[in-house]
């Protein structure tokens, strides 16, 4: 279920208990986990991307010498596509049928550690993806902006106590599944003969990301953040530990940086399907 987007009120007990009862961090072994699932996850998806980089060669032909950007640029979107659909479908599985959408204030803060693997699956997938964005592909400032921000909010939920993990298989799943026909759309604008080929196949992938994106990134963010946002807030001001404090204001900064970067990209995103345009308008704005 979607969890409830209502703000609770502040209970000054209840969180003076958190704060007196709960520790900064989570266990050692807990850590350890956590390390060895982002570590195992970056070498998968390296692994992976290395595969894809080979098939994607051949299938251009390139069969010695520097491998092209267009090479690089394939295999990296067609990693990111895979990447996208396995965490946006087990986030999907996990609204549907693991979180509860009235869960109590304590238990979206604190627990809920068999759900680390969704944040240490982000943090190893952006450990692999900041590097060869910033080498190989040339993103744009910010794309390396969200996978600095989505370290350092995957870093906390990973290894602290009042971690949120109660969000993080809509933040860190669910929401991944509208990059999926992102992948498709720019796979299309690297290949235009294909849009002259499938005008309606491209029309329609547009269509489709553009809907999955306001759907999961704004009508469904905007609440749910909402409700994560007045928690960590609450947690943040009942502090008076200048660890947690440190911790809590950046996590609590990341987040609203990742907020602000959903709605920029939807703004883009709202105008070039109002104003129509070129085939290619939205695939040109988000690359």
């Amino acid at each position: 279920m979607i969890p409830s987007p209502v703000i609770p009120k502040f209970d000054a007990a209840l969180f003076d208990a958190i704060h007196r009862d709960v520790p900064t961090y989570l266990p050692p072994e807990d850590h350890k986990e956590a390390i060895t699932w982002v570590l195992s996850i970056a070498a998968v998806i390296t692994l992976i991307h290395f595969v894809l980089l080979q098939i994607v060669k051949v299938l251009q032909g390139n069969k010695g010498g520097p491998t092209p950007h267009a090479t690089w640029k394939a295999s990296y979107q067609l990693t990111n596509l895979l990447v996208n659909l396995v965490l946006g479908c087990v986030g999907i599985y996990y609204q549907l049928y693991i979180v509860k959408w009235d869960e109590t204030i304590i238990d979206r803060i604190v627990g809920h550690e068999h759900m680390m693997f969704f944040s240490a699956t982000q943090v190893g997938y952006q450990l692999w993806a900041l590097p060869i964005g910033i080498i190989f592909i040339g993103e744009t400032k910010s794309m390396i902006i969200h996978h600095v921000a989505v370290i350092c909010v995957g870093s906390v939920t990973a290894f602290i106590s009042c971690g949120f993990r109660y969000f993080t298989p809509y933040f860190y799943g669910m929401i991944e599944i509208s990059s999926v026909p992102l992948s498709v759309m720019n796979a299309f604008k690297n290949n235009p003969h294909w849009i002259e080929k499938y005008p309606n196949v491209y029309k329609n992938v547009r269509l489709v990301f553009g809907i999955t994106f306001l759907l999961v990134r704004v009508v469904l963010w905007t609440p749910i953040y909402g409700n994560f946002f007045s928690l960590v807030s609450m947690l943040l001001y009942s502090s008076d530990i200048y660890s947690t404090q440190i911790i809590l204001t950046i996590f609590t900064l990341a987040s609203l940086v990742l907020t602000i970067l959903q709605y920029f990209w939807a703004s883009k995103i709202i105008a070039a399907l109002v104003k129509g345009g070129s085939e290619n308008k939205v695939a040109k704005k988000l690359d």
